[in-house]
């Protein structure tokens, strides 16, 4: 965990110069933590609140199979 949580802020960028999408920063005490890796996915869930699901990378190579 970071020494200080409260101001552990992620800063949203974007993606590229032409673009409207967004690009952040996953925290390393997260991806730590989650055990995430180059590669692996997040999965945005909208509903009352958001969710965010990881999907590691061998899982996104087999959903990417099927289609």
């Amino acid at each position: 965990m970071p020494k200080n949580p409260e101001t552990n802020i992620t800063i949203l960028n974007s993606a590229t110069s032409t673009s409207s999408s967004l690009r952040a920063t996953v925290p390393a005490f997260i991806a730590s933590q989650y055990q995430l890796h180059k590669g692996d996915a997040l999965r945005w869930i909208l509903g009352e609140c958001i969710t965010v699901e990881i999907v590691k990378k061998n899982e996104l190579e087999n959903l990417r199979k099927r289609r």
